[in-house]
């Protein structure tokens, strides 16, 4: 039987109290996290023979500083007819930036679409560096 002396406290290692301390640690941490966001509404429909533009909103919460133009980078948009031929890319531009917003269009050139046809397009961009893809439903032409 191995003695033990009351005057020894736990090492901190085993103790229960260091692990809720930790663990409350990271939510606070956690917690303290900021992100992104992006809005953009698409078009209902498009004018055959007319050239679109695509408006997006960007804003962030939370943790992170810095203009939010060097924090979105590298922001496109991809479009084609849908099914037909690879998808071409062109920059968003910006338009406005505040403390809280930027915002930023692409304008896609009038394409060689008949009624019943529909625009594909994707966007993405860089966020703090790291890619962020997204993919809207098709629209058609009128």
């Amino acid at each position: 039987m191995a003695l033990r002396s009351a005057a020894v406290p736990p090492t901190l290692s085993r103790s229960p109290l260091k692990a809720a301390l930790l663990g409350a640690a990271a939510l606070l941490l956690a917690g303290c996290a900021g992100g992104g966001g992006l809005l953009h509404t698409p078009p209902e429909s498009i004018a055959i023979g007319e050239p679109v533009t695509l408006v997006f909103e960007f804003s962030v919460w939370g943790a992170g500083s810095g203009r939010l133009s060097s924090r979105y980078t590298e922001r496109r948009c991809h479009y084609r007819l849908a099914g037909q031929g690879p998808f071409v890319t062109t920059p968003m531009l910006q338009v406005t930036e505040t403390a809280e917003s930027l915002t930023a269009q692409c304008t896609i050139p009038p394409l060689a679409a008949r009624p019943g046809d529909r625009l594909e397009y994707r966007y993405d961009m860089l966020f703090d560096g790291v890619l962020n893809e997204y993919e809207e439903d098709s629209v058609p032409f009128r």
